[in-house]
């Protein structure tokens, strides 16, 4: 190993790595194997769901919206009833957004993420992430929300990078609306971008949901938090950690890692 490198555990980089990792990282052809956390969105690092929440900050002054929003409340009945998919909620709720342009979307989602950060994040969420940070760890939000979202709280909590549902943003002839940029990021598919994106294997990962299983088997250390009643069985069941982060104690990350070494 070169004097000049890091002490750090090296491999040799791989097609597509310096598409996914930041070039800094790259020396020599090597890239340092640093710690994976991969956390979800909402109700992981946020108290509760982003999308429908920002849907109406952005409609609050429009009238018209009440009609849109029963509308995609519909859209949301039918997917739990298994006559429509999430990514026809998601199609229909863009549709209420069709009024304004890309750049006040964007201002939109930056004051409506400010707003989640005073107020709307778990403490002990926030308290992992700054536990990552400090540790060097390399920081990844995985969610299904889109990225005008996503992309907002990553930038203020100081996230790497972001998979999410991604938006297009091309002009349309019939509706001057974002459109999905291919699937919604959830569940299965969420998994499968995470691995496009060169990720075999996170060393932590974090989720609230069942839908996210996959994922936290998939890494070293699985976290369910405030897990829903599914992820909750399977958790105990699959001996998952179980961490309230409402709470700002992140003790049990300590442990687990002092336990494994």
């Amino acid at each position: 190993m070169d004097a000049h490198l890091p002490d750090l555990p090296w491999r040799k980089a791989g097609a597509g790595d310096g598409r996914e990792i930041a070039p800094r990282f790259v020396v020599g052809g090597l890239i340092p194997m640093t710690a994976i956390a991969i956390f979800d969105l909402d109700k992981t690092i946020t108290r509760a769901p982003t999308w429908t929440r920002f849907l109406i900050f952005v409609n609050r002054k429009r009238p018209a919206f009440l009609l849109h929003l029963a509308r995609i409340l519909v859209q949301g009945a039918g997917y739990k009833l298994g006559l429509a998919s999430r990514d026809s909620v998601k199609v229909v709720s863009l549709r209420s957004l069709a009024h304004l342009s890309k750049a006040e979307l964007e201002t939109a989602a930056a004051a409506f993420i400010e707003r989640e950060v005073r107020s709307g994040l778990r403490p002990g969420a926030v308290e992992a992430i700054r536990w990552h940070a400090a540790k060097g760890h390399r920081l990844i939000i995985a969610t299904a929300s889109v990225d005008l979202v996503a992309d907002e709280l990553a930038r203020a909590l100081g996230f790497h990078e972001v998979i999410a549902t991604r938006l297009d943003w091309s002009a349309q002839s019939d509706v001057p609306a974002p459109r999905l940029a291919g699937a919604n990021c959830y569940g299965a598919e969420k998994l499968r971008r995470i691995e496009a994106h060169g990720i075999e294997r996170a060393t932590f990962a974090y989720s609230d949901h069942v839908s996210d299983l996959d994922m936290l088997l998939n890494s070293d250390l699985g976290v369910a938090v405030n897990p829903s009643s599914g992820l909750r069985k399977a958790a105990q069941r699959l001996n998952l950690t179980i961490a309230d982060l409402n709470l700002p104690d992140i003790g049990f990350l300590s442990e687990k890692v002092s336990a494994s070494k």
